[in-house]
């Protein structure tokens, strides 16, 4: 029914973790919080690595290659260990982040095997005829399983967890600033959310035409150019040169439309020149590839982290990503890349910025403010997310707006896990669809933000509509 399949192995990561423990007994400890002895595929490998748990079980770290060689001849076991292998093994040892991927690598190898195991056994089930129903008990029982033994444990006694936090806050009290996070470049909105933080999720979430892309890219550009922070950017709404485009706009103030279409003076071509240099000053890392799926993302951050030190993601825009399997229906896919997400940003401990679309529903409200229930296709988002902003800019959708809606936008903070909602203001530059802080004096540019239930219906208020 199956061609016959190589069951998964790495057999030099097995020798390398096998090394690791002969030459550094210390290790056994930090391998055994992640592996077993079935773990290992070759047999002369789970002899051994049986034997070693055996001799760091009695002698704890105390012990050298005699001790082993006694403990080697003591159970017999001459003809399937020898010296020779001890030694070669200690030659391939892994120490260090080269330890830490060769026990994923071996762990990962053995939940694969377990998985064709399990497979062929429902093979066997399907050839017997047996009843489906225990087929299934079986096949989920089997899954279970294997996802529990790929899980790590990881706990902290509150005690550290407290002596952690208090140095963090003390950290904080000794910069004497208000933004302890990174900066966005709008004064107004850092204040309420005190910047973007390590592992937070934070949704950047409007109708199209707000200015969705602009905004992120004005975040990107303070950061980089001021705050000298490494960002990514996946862009997979806009090619990297459309971006760069409105980046040199922003910075030069030429206006975009006359950039695209080439109606620039010397003058102009001096402020975009001069831009340009700027940009090649900073860290910013371009990802505008197609198609991306939330695992691409995950892969390809944890490269710039590593290579380069990013210390912020942007994401445009989340409905435009794949999750890493189909589903039955959109709003578990999009679900799933949230979670994903906000994994993502837990793993790194960076902020990931999506860009996230809303439904028409807004359109259908009186003052056409979004709200919470607004977001697009699944309300997970709303869960995993750490920080909502929403973009409104009042005059878009008036044909006569007040002279104090022309220009502004409204960032409107709508939910916040570790503080206060409220709306700052900002100005909104349409030449260059650009994204500013106001000017100082000119409008009270922070305001507090409550959700008006009335404005809803029954089915908006459905978080899962």
């Amino acid at each position: 029914m199956l061609p016959d399949l190589e069951p998964p192995y790495d057999e030099l990561a097995e020798r390398a973790i096998l090394g690791a423990i002969i030459a550094d007994p210390e290790t056994m400890p930090t391998v055994l919080e992640h592996l077993r002895e079935e773990d290992f595929y070759f047999e002369t490998h789970r002899i051994l690595f049986s034997l070693l748990y055996k001799v760091w079980e009695d002698k704890g770290k105390d012990w050298d290659d005699i001790v082993l060689k006694e403990y080697i001849e003591k159970r017999g076991l001459k003809n399937k260990i020898d010296l020779s292998l001890i030694y070669s093994l200690v030659d391939e040892a892994a120490t260090g982040s080269l330890l830490e991927e060769a026990i994923r690598n071996v762990k990962e190898k053995s939940g694969l095997r377990q998985l064709m195991d399990m497979s062929l056994s429902v093979l066997r089930g399907i050839k017997e005829e047996p009843d489906l129903t225990s087929l299934l008990e079986f096949l989920n029982t089997k899954l279970i399983e294997i996802s529990e033994k790929q899980i790590i444990s990881q706990y902290w006694h509150i005690r550290d967890v407290a002596k952690a936090v208090i140095d963090t806050v003390e950290r904080y009290r000794r910069q004497e600033k208000l933004i302890t996070g990174k900066a966005t470049g709008f004064l107004e909105l850092d204040t309420l959310t005190t910047g973007l933080h390590p592992s937070e999720l934070i949704i950047v979430a409007a109708r199209p035409g707000m200015g969705k892309s602009s905004f992120m890219l004005s975040m990107a550009l303070h950061m980089a150019l001021v705050e000298k922070v490494p960002v990514a950017i996946y862009s997979l709404e806009m090619s990297k040169e459309q971006l760069v485009m409105r980046a040199l706009s922003m910075l030069s103030g030429v206006p975009l439309q006359n950039i695209r279409r080439g109606f620039l003076n010397e003058e102009d071509m001096e402020k975009l020149i001069a831009s340009a240099l700027d940009l090649t000053r900073c860290e910013i890392y371009i990802d505008d590839t197609p198609n991306l799926s939330t695992t691409d993302i995950r892969v390809k951050t944890r490269k710039l982290k590593k290579e380069k030190n990013v210390e912020v993601v942007f994401v445009d825009y989340l409905q435009l990503l794949r999750p890493p399997t189909r589903r039955s229906s959109r709003q578990e896919e999009v679900a799933e890349i949230s979670r994903n997400l906000k994994a993502l940003a837990k793993e790194l401990s960076i902020p990931v910025v999506s860009l996230a679309q809303l439904s028409r529903q807004v359109e259908h409200r009186s003052d056409k403010r979004p709200q919470l229930a607004d977001l697009r296709e699944s309300g997970q988002i709303e869960q995993d997310a750490d920080l909502i902003l929403f973009i409104h800019r009042p005059e878009y959708y008036k044909k006569n707006p007040s002279p104090e809606e022309q220009g502004i936008a409204e960032i409107i903070v709508a939910k916040q896990r570790q503080g206060p909602t409220g709306i700052a203001k900002v100005a909104f530059l349409k030449d260059t669809a650009s994204f500013k802080p106001l000017m100082a004096g000119a409008v009270s540019t922070v305001e507090s933000y409550e959700p008006d239930i009335e404005d809803f219906s029954e089915e908006e208020l459905d978080l899962d509509f």
